[in-house]
């Protein structure tokens, strides 16, 4: 094995905890992102935190302790980002539960950021919440969170515990409970038309109410957007804000 160095190394390590972070991300995972692109900018960003990072351990020249240290470092990065994947999960949870209230999810189509089948929606909820990770410097809190993650657990501290799991379980498990609420004004809204087209066939069964319903639904639809983009602005906006604390805390728990 040639011996690249102890510095060598330490980069290597912090080039695979940035590059798995990059790569899981919604933002990087789609196939327009060029390998080269986010290879790229994971030894970019190596770079920038390389005097930043501490070492856990004494780094030798042993091929197998390297690899060893290599799948730690994966692991944490895809840690990371599996936890700010389930953030933008959130958001679009929103989007398929209005979705299928309202028809939308009878026709889908290929969303080219999630490279999922979504439908109007979704998508819609999908390009809002990457418009506003952008808009609010999320990214430059992620990349924080980056620093914060190498202060936190060094190179080679990694520590799997039940707490761990523990965490990222419940955290999965708040999807559709934000989702439910981020996407509440929509939702109510049109449970509430779905009951009075219930109301209105019973009550008018000659009227088609399948026929004469989805139009409605759908201008209802777009009427309560424009009116609530506001308050799900600020809903989105709250939870990619505390992407940092969510990383330490993440953080914390491996160690």
């Amino acid at each position: 094995m040639v011996d690249i160095g102890v510095n060598g190394q330490k980069f290597i390590l912090v080039f695979f905890r940035i590059a798995s972070i990059l790569w899981l991300l919604p933002l990087f995972s789609s196939m327009f992102i060029s390998t080269a692109y986010k290879a790229g900018l994971s030894l970019i960003i190596a770079f920038l935190l390389f005097d930043l990072v501490s070492v856990n351990q004494p780094l030798v020249a042993d091929p197998y302790l390297m690899a060893l240290l290599i799948v730690k470092e994966v692991f944490v990065g895809l840690t990371i980002s599996f936890l700010v994947r389930i953030l933008f999960v959130m958001v679009y949870a929103a989007g398929e539960i209005s979705a299928l209230q309202t028809g939308f999810a009878f026709a889908r189509f290929m969303d080219p950021i999630s490279m999922t089948q979504v439908s109007v929606l979704e998508s819609f909820q999908n390009i809002l919440a990457v418009v506003i990770f952008f808009a609010i410097d999320a990214h430059h809190v992620l990349i924080k969170g980056m620093i914060l993650s190498f202060r936190e657990l060094p190179i080679g501290a990694i520590t799997l515990n039940l707490p761990l799991f523990q965490h990222l379980g419940a955290m999965a498990g708040k999807i559709f409970t934000v989702g439910l609420r981020i996407g509440a004004p929509l939702i109510v809204t049109l449970f509430a038309v779905d009951l009075a087209l219930g109301l209105l066939s019973r009550m008018v069964p000659q009227v088609n109410v399948f026929v004469e319903g989805m139009p409605l639904k759908i201008l209802i639809t777009f009427a309560v957007l424009s009116f609530s983009l506001s308050v799900v602005v600020s809903g989105v906006a709250n939870i990619f804000r505390g992407i940092d604390a969510d990383v330490l805390k993440l953080m914390r728990l491996m160690v």
